[in-house]
This record gives C-alpha cells, structure tokens and sequence, in this order.
C-alpha cells in the first residue's frame, strides 16, 4: 500500500476519532441539560421535513439541469437526471467522494449519456452551490461570525466574489483542468455571465428551500421561533460548506462539529450537538427516499431528448482523488 494512501486512511481515523470525542464530550458535559431540556418531537413536523428535504434535493437536480444545458450535450430528462443524481450520491458514503463520480459515469454510460461532460456539469453545479452558501451565510451570520464589522459589508464582499467566480472567463480557465483528468477532449462552458448569475441565483434559492425545510426539522425536536428561519438557514448553509472539506463520507465530521458550534447562541452545547447528528440521520432518510423512488419511478435507457452523443462503448474515464 501507497504511502499516501496509509496517511490518508491515517488521517481519516483521526478525524473520526476527533468527531466522535468532541460530540460525546460536548455531550458528556451537558448530560444534565439534556435531561431538562424540553423537546417536543413532532412526527407531523418531521414528516414535513423529510417531504420538504426530498423536494429541496429534486429541486437542486432541477438546477443542474439548468447548468447542463450550457455544455454542448443533448437535452437530458428530468427524471434521467434525478435517477443519476439520487443514486450516485448514496455512492458519498462510500469512502472518498470520487466514488460518486464514478457512479455518476456508470450511470450515465448505462443510460447512453456523456459521462464526461455529466461529470462536469455537476461539478460546476456543485461549485454554485458552495458559492451560494457562503452569500447566504454572509448574509444571515456575518453578525455571529464576523463580531465588530458591519454585516452589510460582509454580505456585499461574499456576493460580489461569488458574482465574479460565475464569470464565464474565470469558470472556462477551471473547467478546462477536467478534460485533463479525464483525458478527454476540451469541455466548455457555453454560457454568458448573465446566465452564469442566474444559476447562481437558483443555488441562494435552493438554500432557502433547504433552509425552511432545515427549521421545519430542528422544530419537530425542539421548540424554535419561525424569526430564526435566516439563522437557521444560515447554518444549514455554512456547515454544509465547511463539510464539504471534510475527508469522510458524505462531508461527516466537520459538518457536525460546525453546526454545532453554530447551534449554540440559540441552543446549549449537547442539545446542538444531539441536533447535529440527528440532521445527519434526517439527510441521509431524505437521500434513501429520493433514491428509492429515483430507481423506482425512473429505469435505465436512453435518457437524452433526442440522438445521444455519448459513446456507450467502453469504459468513462473518471477523475482521480486529489
């Protein structure tokens, strides 16, 4: 075995081992709060939530779709687009996130689509989302996160860098990096900025969906004002993006030990923490659900409105793990 690889693994377990500490201390801790802590689960309100969240992940396939358009590949389905989506992404949690893009080519080959340019439109698409979260985060903690400076700046800051990364200059220099990847031929972006910032905009959008649905979760456990929604928001958003860093499947980790620490001004620290891992138990519900029902409702074949430009011959090639 690699040593890289025996580092990578190495640091991994440590990471987990250094999640699990903290949460169970932070717990550990605040045992008695717990205790006294009035929780009102709620089975219409998480019920609600489950729907909501499945709704908010077909929503962001729907962007994608938006994002693909701008490659040069045949229209794809919806529900094609939703099948690949739902069922490469249980892939996260296999260890390593180039396993989800790997399933996305095997699926996309399957279905005679390309592979390659599947692969990059989700992972622009990707890309906005991160972008988005930041804006919404910038705009619904700077107060928290950022003590002493004006909120409005750091709203002004985070969407102004967010508005020129979508500039068709800048996303063409990065997505030209992938073909080398996947030793295929150059891919571009054929959009305009106008239409790069209209994406941007669908993905704040998404995670104003997510962020009700998110609310609508955190109050069928515990007791939370509807004036707390953009916080809420906020850090669904914020937590998402520092997972996304995280080495572990399915961003597991950093993402937990984040909302944490941003749950405590309205919550004490174990009862954050217990709500951290139950969100990680409400996504992946919500992932199985829209997975199940992906496979179910949408089969395999051609999914492309018209002549597919895919080659099904062969194998896709797939990026390697940085």
């Amino acid at each position: 075995m690699k040593r890289s690889t025996l580092l990578k693994r190495a640091a991994g377990l440590l990471l987990v081992a250094a999640t699990v500490w903290y949460l169970a201390d932070t717990i550990g801790a605040h045992w008695g709060e717990l205790r006294a802590f009035d929780w009102r689960p709620d089975p219409v309100l998480l019920a609600a939530s489950v729907v909501a969240h499945v709704l908010v992940l077909s929503w962001g396939v729907w962007v994608w779709g938006r994002v693909l358009r701008h490659f040069e590949h045949p229209p794809v389905r919806l529900g094609m687009l939703q099948r690949i989506w739902f069922l490469s992404n249980l892939a996260r949690y296999v260890p390593g996130k180039v396993f989800q893009f790997i399933a996305v080519a095997q699926l996309s080959r399957g279905a005679g689509l390309s592979g390659p340019v599947l692969i990059t439109s989700m992972l622009v698409a990707t890309g906005m989302s991160l972008l988005s979260a930041v804006v919404v985060a910038a705009w619904t903690l700077a107060g928290q996160m950022v003590p002493g400076v004006d909120p409005l700046w750091v709203g002004i800051v985070a969407t102004t860098g967010a508005a020129l990364a979508v500039h068709p200059g800048f996303l063409n220099r990065l997505i030209a990096l992938i073909p080398r990847l996947l030793g295929k031929d150059v891919i571009r972006w054929n959009a305009g900025w106008g239409d790069g910032l209209v994406l941007l905009g669908l993905s704040v959008v998404s995670w104003g969906f997510y962020g009700v649905a998110y609310h609508l979760f955190v109050a069928s456990l515990a007791d939370v004002p509807w004036r707390l929604l953009p916080q809420m928001a906020g850090v669904n958003a914020l937590s998402f993006f520092i997972g996304y860093a995280s080495p572990l499947p399915g961003g597991a980790g950093l993402r937990e030990i984040s909302m944490t620490g941003l749950l405590t001004p309205h919550f004490s620290g174990g009862v954050a923490a217990v709500l951290s891992i139950a969100v990680r138990l409400w996504t992946i519900a919500a992932e199985l659900i829209g997975g199940s029902a992906a496979a179910l409702l949408v089969r395999g074949g051609p999914g492309v409105d018209g002549p597919s430009s895919a080659d099904p011959a062969g194998a896709v090639p797939v990026p390697q793990q940085p």
